[in-house]
């Protein structure tokens, strides 16, 4: 029998038991449907997840942290206070440059000096504040205004659009963008901008704790000039890395030798009782992010390939280095375990589904016992016999995942709507994640058909050992 005459005779025998034949297919559009929509949910997550990674260039980078034994590339900034650890200095930093297929580094300070922003009567609590090299190393996609560029020194500062939102600018983040707020410093902030004061004069020598305990603190004034999407990184306020070089200082009072040497002279020449003489001191800068370093560095390599042959060669120079493959392999592991989970699930229905399948066909035989025998009396193999039933349940299997391909199609544009007003939000401009591609269409529709087929071999190979004679006498 050729192609065409199994298909005409399939869907005729189809036809015959509509109402069967269309329980029997919806019980394979629910599983094929479930499938569907499971494995574009996590597709669509896994995709928008590289679609992040290759945009803000992180393929492309290798953190480096003062701690040698680091493995993950989100690691780099956590833990900088250690015995082993290398302080990351510019020394360092011209090292890694030289590094082969490095083209550049970012010096990167995540610090808590901040303790609050303000703006319009609103103060919200700073999560984190993040200061690197303006030079194209480190990608943030702005939703409004402008990055911090290399001409910036002090009194500016980007915001992610989470702050922006509850200053009660959300989707109107323009409208932000020029807008003065103040910063808020933590207490014993000594750092620029502070007004640090001489210790009141004490009977005692007035040690740095006893000047930290009453420096209150301090309020900055900034100007937002751009909103950052917070995709990458959420609640964060940056700030130009001179800017965060000043706040690192500390500054004191202290008495020098010189000091001590003119107070004494300063009741040399003094006949009888000397009065008392109030203390001289001296303000003290110390440069904090020259003497503990930056927090982490990130270099650029010229090709995601080589990132982690710049890894292997960077860890040489005694510090921890990580490139970004290993943290992405590990989410996308995540990513895979989870479409297994629920596409296993989704299995489950067409598990259910092919029962009916079977279920569909042994009716099928026991209605068409005698048509069987009739076939088998003119000449039809046993083969033909089989191979007739195994296709007509694999017809049954094939419609079910196209339809169920087609709802589960309507859903996700439909998922789609909600989840870009999710997104919109939260400041993303990405949309319509969710999506089908080929290979899941593809995929969904060749499963449906293949668990078709298989739970029709029984029911055919029970129809292709029917005995002829029988047949043609059963009633």
């Amino acid at each position: 029998m050729k192609f065409s005459d199994y298909l005409r005779i399939a869907f005729r025998n189809i036809r015959r038991q509509k109402l069967r034949s269309i329980l029997t297919i919806f019980a394979v559009v629910i599983g094929a449907t479930s499938v569907t929509i499971m494995l574009a949910l996590v597709t669509g997550a896994k995709g928008f997840f590289l679609g992040q990674v290759e945009a803000n260039g992180t393929l492309q980078q290798v953190a480096i942290s003062p701690k040698a034994d680091i493995t993950d590339f989100n690691d780099a900034n956590h833990g900088n206070n250690c015995d082993t650890c290398v302080k990351l200095t510019d020394e360092i930093v011209a090292k890694v440059k030289a590094v082969p297929h490095v083209i550049g580094v970012a010096r990167f300070v995540n610090d808590g000096t901040l303790d609050a922003i303000t703006y319009g009567g609103k103060k919200l609590t700073l999560e984190q504040t993040a200061s690197y090299d303006a030079n194209g190393i480190i990608v943030n996609n702005m939703l409004a205004g402008r990055d911090i560029n290399a001409s910036d020194t002090t009194g500016v500062i980007t915001i992610t659009s989470d702050y922006a939102d509850k200053f009660g600018f959300k989707n109107k983040y323009d409208q932000l963008v020029g807008k003065e707020v103040q910063l808020q410093t933590r207490s014993f902030y000594t750092g620029i901008g502070a007004d640090v004061q001489p210790p009141p004069q004490c009977d005692g020598p007035c040690d740095a704790a006893q000047q930290q305990q009453n420096q209150k603190p301090t309020i900055l004034t900034a100007k937002i000039v751009g909103i950052a999407d917070t995709s990458s990184n959420s609640k964060t306020v940056r700030i130009p890395l001179e800017w965060m070089h000043g706040m690192q200082q500390f500054q004191q009072y202290q008495q020098t030798q010189a000091d001590r040497d003119a107070q004494q002279n300063a009741c040399k020449n003094v006949r009888g009782n000397c009065p008392p003489v109030q203390p001289h001191y001296t303000l003290i800068v110390q440069d904090m992010l020259a003497k503990n370093g930056y927090g982490s560095l990130i270099a650029k390599v010229d090709n995601s390939k080589n990132a982690a042959a710049a890894a292997t060669e960077i860890k040489k120079l005694g510090v921890g280095a990580a490139d970004a493959e290993a943290s992405i392999k590990q989410q996308l592991t995540i990513f895979n375990i989870l479409g297994l989970v629920l596409g296993g699930i989704g299995g489950i229905a067409l598990a259910v589904a092919a029962i009916g399948v079977v279920n569909t066909m042994v009716m099928a035989i026991l209605e068409r016992t005698r048509e069987i025998g009739v076939m088998r009396a003119v000449g039809a193999k046993r083969s033909t016999v089989r191979a007739l039933f195994t296709f007509e349940a694999s017809l049954l299997g094939f419609c079910g995942g196209v339809v169920g391909v087609a709802v589960g199609f309507g859903l996700t544009r439909i998922a789609n709507v909600f989840v870009n007003k999710q997104l919109a939000g939260q400041g993303v401009r990405a949309h319509d994640i969710i999506g089908l591609p080929l290979w899941l269409i593809l995929a969904v529709i060749g499963i449906a058909t293949l668990i078709g087929m298989l739970a029709g071999l029984y029911p055919a190979a029970r129809a292709a050992r029917l005995d002829p004679v029988e047949a043609l006498r059963y009633e």
